[in-house]
């Protein structure tokens, strides 16, 4: 249709990660184009999809997992990395924000683990960055629109050492963003997808495609 957009079109787009969280929050935060988002698992070969996340930046693993899952499965893949920095601690954990404990490692254990580490930091030294990298690929033979689509973007904030409410994932509950009062997992849902790296994200990049 002339006109038309890569946000307009009926897309089936598989959501490079085993994450449910992360990938019900990107669904949430793409309602309004229409793509229909499948769970890297619910795809055709999903299953037999892996990964190495080896690159040097959010953005370079993100465009790891996304090219492997488009491959995989022959559809357009859209594939989020994220971190979380701690200035006091060098940035720590960066990239391995998810990782750093091990690839065992279940959510509580790493909040709790992070919440060790910046105890012994005094209130003023536990500022800190959500980091939130999509990157989207369009497989050749999807015509003139394929290609690979990036965004980045950060949310500063302070970090809490006692959890604070139960919504969201990961290091949500001790993170509270600038100008806020609550942690991210206090926020109702529709708030924090309005502020959260990755609605930021999300929404450079859907003005990229349109």
């Amino acid at each position: 249709m002339i006109g038309q957009t890569l946000t307009d079109q009926p897309l089936h787009v598989v959501v490079a990660s085993r994450n449910p969280g992360k990938a019900a929050e990107l669904r949430r935060l793409l309602r309004g184009v229409s793509w229909r988002l499948l769970e890297l698992d619910q795809a055709p070969g999903g299953h037999a999809v892996a990964w190495v996340e080896d690159g040097a930046t959010y953005l370079a693993n993100a465009t790891i997992k996304a090219e492997a899952v488009a491959a995989g499965t022959g559809l357009p893949a859209l594939a989020d990395d994220s971190g979380l920095e701690v200035g006091a601690l060098g940035g720590w954990p960066g990239l391995q924000t998810a990782r750093w404990m091990g690839e065992g490692a279940t959510p509580d254990q790493l909040l709790r683990g992070l919440v060790e580490r910046i105890s012994a930091l005094s209130p003023g030294r536990r500022r800190a960055t959500f980091v939130c990298a999509l990157a989207l690929v369009i497989p050749p033979d999807h015509g003139p629109d394929a290609g690979l689509f990036v965004t980045e973007s950060r949310l500063d904030g302070t970090l809490v050492t006692e959890p604070r409410g139960r919504g969201g994932f990961g290091y949500d509950p001790i993170f509270i963003p600038h100008g806020e009062q609550r942690t991210m997992a206090e926020m109702s849902q529709a708030h924090k997808d309005e502020i959260s790296h990755r609605a930021l994200a999300a929404r450079q990049l859907l003005g990229q495609l349109r």
